[in-house]
């Protein structure tokens, strides 16, 4: 039921952001401005985000899900980083490892992060058993182009991120 209500929300995140585009047109330096955050979203990497959306609105999906993913995985560790630790300490001749995506999203709660959007995004981006698993899939060509309302809750988990590093929402205390 939860992935049926994240892919109908799909549809609806879809439908707004075609309205937006129709509405505002908004060109790539205007998206980059509106996106950027000097510690969670560099510039130039708010200018690849950017891209995304622009290959969104030009119906290339496959280009929009492939460069919004990685950094949706960039802005989590980010925001995450000053919260918790994201890379191991090296024990003995075994290198320091970084948390993969899954990890960070399942630590979201433990940063401060709302449970249920740590399970949204898990269910979305990472769980081959009961979610999407769009991550894994679109990045290891596992499926072909992702359905529109889909490659619009990447770009909506972009934001949602995004609006945590700009103040727009805040934390919850973290969990002694």
């Amino acid at each position: 039921m939860q992935v049926l209500a994240i892919d109908l929300l799909g549809h609806l995140t879809a439908d707004q952001l075609d309205r937006i585009h129709e509405r505002f047109a908004p060109d790539d330096a205007e998206l980059s401005t509106a996106l950027a955050h000097d510690t969670v979203l560099p510039e130039p990497r708010a200018r690849t985000l950017a891209d995304a959306f622009g290959y969104f609105w030009l119906g290339e999906l496959d280009a929009a899900a492939c460069i919004a993913l990685p950094q949706v995985e960039q802005i989590l560790r980010q925001l995450l980083r000053s919260r918790l630790p994201i890379v191991s300490v090296a024990k003995g001749k075994t290198p320091r490892t970084v948390d993969q995506l899954g990890g960070l999203i399942r630590n979201m709660p433990d940063a401060g992060y709302p449970a249920d959007w740590s399970r949204a995004l898990e269910l979305l981006l990472v769980d081959p058993d009961r979610g999407m698993n769009l991550r894994n899939n679109i990045c290891h060509g596992l499926i072909d182009t992702p359905p529109k309302h889909r490659v619009a809750l990447i770009l909506q988990a972009a934001l949602y991120l995004l609006s945590h590093a700009h103040g727009h929402r805040t934390l919850t205390p973290p969990a002694p």
